[in-house]
């Protein structure tokens, strides 16, 4: 892992994971800091220093629903990174 770049854990079939990414899909779904999920984009995801610490948080949390999550290095979709507003 470079400096720059954590990981995240993201719902399997959004941005980053390897069903999205064969899909071209850009949006998703993540684990946010509080344990919630949020939007990918919000920015509100829960960053981790290896993937080792996202696979073992995961294994201590219990998240209502029927999810599969997939630990994704960041930013590894540049794609949903959050436009430049337009300042003119």
């Amino acid at each position: 892992m470079s400096l720059g770049q954590w990981y995240e854990l993201r719902v399997a079939g959004s941005a980053g994971t390897s069903a999205g990414a064969g899909s071209g899909i850009a949006e998703g779904i993540a684990m946010a800091e509080n344990g919630r999920l949020c939007a990918v984009s919000s920015g509100d995801a829960r960053k981790f220093e290896s993937m080792r610490e996202a696979e073992e948080f995961l294994q201590r949390t219990t998240v209502t629903g029927n999810y599969d999550f997939e630990p994704v290095l960041c930013p590894a979709a540049p794609e949903i990174a959050r436009p430049a507003k337009n300042t003119a």
